[in-house]
C-alpha cells in the first residue's frame, strides 16, 4: 500500500499492511528476518490482535471476514465438545491457546482479504508452522 494516498484504514492497519507487503507472509524467511529487527511494541502491532483474542469469530464477522469467522466458529464448537470430556484445567489451557492462535493469525488474514482479495475459508494461511 502506498502511504501517500488516502486510505480507509487506520495508521495501525496501514503499518501492518505495509509490513506484510514489504516482507511477505509470516512463514517466509524475509518476514522472520524483518520481524526480528522490530521493537517489541511494533512486533505486537504486526502480529497480534487484541480484539480477536477476546472476541474471536465475532470480531472476524464484524470486520467482514465471514468465511474465516464461520471456520473459526466451527472449529471452536468442535473443540468445545472435545474439551467437555477433559479435565477442567486442560480445557482452560486449550481455550487460552485457541484464543491466542486466533489473535496471532487475524492481522495477516485481514491483510490477505482486504489487500490481496483472498476470500478463502482458511484463517491460518501463510502462518509459521
Amino acid at each position: 500500500m502506498d502511504s501517500n494516498t488516502a486510505s480507509p484504514y487506520s495508521p495501525k492497519w496501514q503499518f501492518r499492511f505495509n509490513f506484510f507487503e514489504q516482507h511477505g507472509a509470516p512463514n517466509t524467511p524475509t518476514f522472520k528476518a524483518a520481524y526480528k529487527t522490530l521493537p517489541f511494541g511494533q512486533k505486537i502491532k504486526v502480529n497480534f490482535n487484541f480484539y480477536a483474542l477476546f472476541f474471536s469469530w465475532i470480531y472476524l464477522l464484524i470486520v467482514g471476514m465471514w468465511r474465516k469467522a464461520l471456520t473459526i466458529l466451527g472449529i471452536t464448537l468442535m473443540l468445545m465438545v472435545v474439551v467437555a470430556f477433559l479435565p477442567d484445567v486442560v480445557g482452560r489451557a486449550i481455550g487460552v491457546a485457541w484464543s491466542v492462535l486466533i489473535a496471532l493469525t487475524t492481522n495477516y488474514s485481514y491483510y490477505l482479504e482486504k489487500v490481496k482479495g483472498d476470500t478463502s475459508w482458511n484463517p491460518f494461511a501463510g502462518m509459521r508452522w
